[in-house]
């Protein structure tokens, strides 16, 4: 990724980059998907919704990073608190384009015009387009018909929570990409016992990755249950 239209909400290390090898798909076919739009190949416009910690986010930064060329990530939580809507302007002079949170902007005329417009002006520079948001195109609270038409030309994907048992998978494989060895019985006892929420157990995990570097264990039921009461 050469370029950022703002800068990442969180504070990353190495270890939490988002990446489509450290993402559980319940669907391989968006993984597909994706990887086409990251390579400009054939697809040109997703668009991903679904409720809250489904992974929206990481797809979005996952798809920018695969593309390994000029991207703009644009939350727009972040930017309708911060910006102007002038910021979408000249954005489709990249080869991807990555809007998280599609809502933010819902029933405030002056951005849906911007996101028009810049829509219209995607279409001509030959830019792609991954959108996100927390409803479909069809149920998203936007007040521009035109805007909202335009959401429904994407391929479109919803991203369902994931079952306790892909949670488990979900979270063996984030830590396998740190280095961690999560034995199943681990995953299934954490699930248990603390939290079934995939932000609150992305959370966890670092915790549970400082720690096991710190007193240099393992990951074991004794160890999580210390750090989990501590």
């Amino acid at each position: 990724m050469q370029s950022l239209a703002t800068q990442l909400p969180l504070q990353l290390n190495l270890k939490e980059v988002y990446r489509f090898d450290n993402f559980y798909f319940s669907q391989p076919e968006l993984k597909g998907a994706l990887t086409e739009l990251s390579r400009s190949i054939d697809t040109s416009f997703v668009y991903l919704w679904g409720e809250q910690c489904v992974g929206k986010s990481h797809l979005l930064m996952a798809t920018a990073e695969n593309a390994g060329k000029d991207t703009f990530y644009l939350p727009l939580t972040d930017l309708v608190q911060s910006a102007s809507p002038d910021v979408l302007e000249s954005v489709e002079n990249v080869d991807l384009l990555c809007i998280d949170d599609l809502d933010a902007v819902a029933g405030q005329p002056e951005w849906e015009e911007a996101l028009f417009h810049c829509f219209n002006r995607l279409q001509h520079s030959g830019c792609k387009l991954l959108i996100s948001a927390a409803h479909s195109p069809a149920t998203v609270e936007l007040t521009l018909p035109d805007l909202r038409s335009r959401m429904g030309t994407a391929l479109i994907y919803q991203l369902d929570s994931l079952e306790d048992n892909e949670k488990q998978q979900a979270l063996i494989l984030q830590a396998q990409t740190r280095g961690l060895e999560l034995p199943e019985e681990v995953a299934n006892y954490v699930l248990r016992h603390h939290s079934r929420d995939m932000d609150v157990l992305m959370t966890l995990l670092q915790s549970l990755d400082k720690a096991s570097m710190i007193e240099k264990r393992r990951l074991t039921i004794p160890f999580v249950r210390q750090i989990l009461n501590g």
